[in-house]
């Protein structure tokens, strides 16, 4: 089961601006490394309000997400993980919404890391084709932010989130799930996640990866979101459920191609626009 991966989540992770949540059950061999690059890209005019209804932004809002992801066998029952996103945001020049007039956030743009996280994943048991593991990831405090014109590269805020998950494999059909927590500090509001993942191998070379995703807040935070409500990045108490689906290619043994396309289906101060996924990933398995 080594050899399925998954890719982005977060596609929706950082496509829908929040911190990864890979949502794997499997842990890797020890010594054995799983290294994925990749970019993700979306670009609205319009996001979800507070109430969870369209709402018009006035500026076009863009976030491109470079991504570094790697995973590392400790022992047969412990893998340590560790994802690197760097974030490209920005505003456009021109005001989009129609017949708006008066004050709003100036064109803009902010590069720089989001929020970096560590993670731990411990294996529990494994019976049969079934697999249950405990993940305990750290978001650090790295994020930047423009205050003027609304940009975030993500929170400012450290986060510890625990998770369990749930894993079945079979030859050509798996799935995932995981549900967990995240406690942040600065009086961000605490939230709680979920990640349902079905693959398939299509042949030899192609696999298809379907996800769904929720996220939502306690709001028991009051975290300003300041200018940032007028941007949808990054904002306190920010909500989704959203899906992906997932397209990989194996050039060879350890090197796949991958491609994604993901939305929302629902949300709350989120961009409100589609998500494309492309990234590179290579494995090293030790026997």
């Amino acid at each position: 089961m080594n050899s399925i991966k998954i890719i982005f989540i977060v596609l929706i992770l950082n496509v829908f601006n929040i911190t990864i949540s890979f949502g794997q059950a499997w842990t890797q061999k020890k010594g054995s490394i799983y290294t994925q690059i990749g970019s993700s890209f979306i670009a609205g005019t319009s996001k979800y309000s507070n109430a969870g209804s369209p709402l018009d932004l006035v500026r076009k809002v863009t976030d491109i997400t470079l991504q570094l992801y790697h995973e590392h066998g400790i022992s047969d029952k412990l893998t340590i993980v560790g994802n690197v996103p760097f974030k490209l945001v920005s505003t456009g020049d021109e005001i989009v919404a129609l017949g708006f007039s008066g004050d709003t956030i100036p064109s803009g743009s902010l590069s720089g890391f989001g929020n970096i996280s560590l993670s731990a994943i411990y294996g529990l048991q494994q019976s049969g084709q079934w697999v249950y593991s405990l993940q305990l990831r750290t978001d650090l405090n790295t994020a930047k932010e423009k205050q003027e014109s609304g940009l975030r590269t993500g929170v400012d805020a450290w986060g510890v989130a625990p998770s369990f998950h749930i894993g079945y494999g079979g030859n050509a059909f798996w799935s995932s799930f995981d549900l967990g927590g995240n406690f942040r500090s600065n009086n961000f509001s605490t939230q709680w996640f979920s990640n349902l993942q079905l693959g398939k191998n299509i042949n030899q070379k192609f696999q298809i990866i379907g996800q769904l995703s929720a996220l939502q807040s306690f709001e028991d935070g009051n975290a300003p979101d300041g200018k940032a409500i007028e941007t949808g990045l990054y904002t306190n108490n920010l909500e989704y459920l959203a899906f992906s689906l997932k397209l990989g290619y194996r050039i060879t043994s350890n090197i796949n191609l991958w491609g994604a396309l993901g939305g929302g289906l629902s949300g709350n101060d989120v961009l409100r626009a589609p998500a494309y996924t492309i990234s590179l990933s290579f494995k090293q398995s030790k026997k």
